[in-house]
């Protein structure tokens, strides 16, 4: 990476903390998700994906209430001033599915702990693209069609968690069904032909606490499952926006078979290490030999209201290309994210990808950097405000097939008028310096408005 690029990250990094920094009233709200990202690549006008998993994913740290000092707002009962941090964002923000509790759980121990939970949720939207009908080039994801409805997501997952203390085991069975799984469905996985409409088991694990090592422990898991890498989730409800970021899609693998481990070293530090088969395996190996991944999480207090994570995802076909011309010898991918709890109201977080292969035929060495930042506000007991912007370089087209620098910013909604139903309408713009958008690939401007339901249960 040439140092005029690194300068420019540099300064993206620089305004984006600074722009919350000077904010002095709780602002944005997103939905601290626990799960996964992308899938194996249909043609370039199909596409293919990432993810992040509920409850029971492992490695997925979810922000903890933050406490600050204390801003008052105008409450919305005739002026009577209240603490931000005690009472206005309290239990705000939407429901994620397994807290719905609609079935189960079911089969709990004789002291009423424990125990099978079975839930899911119905996820389907809408997107209108001034650039045009059918498959859209590069990017949205999920919503990839212009000018269409899509069946997203209709998901059932069998879930045992694990929980700390003495050796205990668990599973996860999330199987899904829709446009989404049609797009990233795995090497090994169902035979999708419809790219309308496809089926997958996005995770089918066992798992176990063990109470070994440290105090916390360490948790197992082996079989497929969601990655730990990225923010963002393939899975509807786990996170903030109806579309998805070019992280997420192009340099992050959010599904795979292998095994992981996570050690709770303390109550802020976690150590993930663990093998996995390649990008988006179905109990398949794709490339000539087993990927490493790693991550580490430090909360930087207690509190955790500010999170540190560092990855590495490493080897032969860890992630996607843009085709066959462009695998390598081998991926090497780092991920820095600072996560931050402003107050009770508002969540930020900055997060950026650097992604290299090597031994490109007739290449030699392919780059990819990224770089966002999401804001997230409860600005109502049913209303999140959410915003992203992020810009991406794929300095030789290795990883959305054009060699070009983009830009994309979304400005999106969550309105949640029962811990079942979820509205999320969004405005989106994306940039490429070269044309990138639209089903002809032609256009270097892309506009696009959506809005995405979903239900819970």
């Amino acid at each position: 990476m040439s140092f005029r690029y690194r300068w420019i990250a540099l300064a993206l990094v620089g305004m984006l903390g600074m722009s919350t920094a000077a904010w002095s009233q709780p602002t944005l709200g997103i939905p601290q998700t626990p799960e996964p990202t992308r899938q194996d690549v249909a043609p370039r006008g199909t596409v293919a994906a990432p993810t992040k998993e509920p409850a029971g994913t492992l490695g997925k740290p979810k922000a903890a209430p933050p406490e600050t000092a204390k801003p008052v707002v105008v409450d919305n009962t005739g002026g009577a001033l209240k603490d931000c941090n005690t009472e206005c964002c309290d239990g705000w923000g939407p429901a994620m599915p397994e807290s719905i509790g609609l079935f189960g759980p079911f089969l709990k121990r004789c002291d009423g702990t424990g125990g099978v939970n079975v839930y899911g949720w119905l996820n389907g939207g809408y997107t209108y693209s001034n650039t045009g009908s059918g498959a859209l080039a590069v990017q949205p994801r999920m919503n990839r069609f212009g000018n269409e409805f899509l069946v997203n997501q209709l998901a059932v997952v069998l879930e045992k968690p694990l929980k700390g203390g003495e050796f205990n085991w668990g599973f996860n069975a999330t199987f899904y069904a829709g446009a989404d799984p049609a797009t990233i469905a795995p090497l090994g996985g169902f035979n999708n032909t419809n790219d309308h409409f496809g089926a997958d088991f996005r995770q089918l694990y066992l798992s176990a606490h063990l109470p070994i090592l440290t105090e916390g422990g360490m948790d197992v898991k082996a079989g497929r499952m969601g990655s730990v890498i990225g923010y963002e989730s393939a899975l509807a409800p786990y996170r903030p926006f109806y579309s998805n970021d070019y992280q997420w899609f192009y340099s992050q693998d959010g599904a795979f078979t292998g095994v992981l481990t996570n050690l709770h070293v303390s109550k802020q530090l976690d150590v993930i290490n663990g093998v996995t088969f390649g990008a988006n395996t179905f109990f398949a190996q794709r490339g000539t030999g087993a990927c490493y991944l790693g991550q580490v999480n430090y909360w930087t207090s207690e509190a955790k209201k500010t999170l540190l994570s560092a990855s590495t995802y490493i080897g032969n076909q860890a992630l996607f290309t843009a085709g066959p011309g462009f695998v390598g010898d081998s991926d090497y991918m780092v991920e820095l994210r600072v996560q931050h709890s402003w107050n009770k109201c508002l969540t930020q977080i900055i997060q950026s990808d650097l992604l290299w292969a090597s031994g490109v035929p007739g290449i030699g060495t392919t780059e990819y950097y990224t770089l966002y930042s999401i804001w997230s506000y409860h600005a109502t007991p049913k209303t999140d405000v959410n915003l992203r912007a992020e810009w991406a370089r794929d300095v030789q087209g290795s990883r959305t097939g054009v060699r070009a620098n983009y830009a994309e910013v979304t400005l999106g909604f969550d309105y949640h008028p029962t811990k079942s139903l979820r509205l999320r309408p969004e405005i989106r713009g994306d940039f490429s310096d070269r044309p990138a958008f639209g089903p002809m690939g032609d256009r270097q401007r892309q506009l696009t408005l959506a809005i995405d339901a979903i239900f819970s249960f």
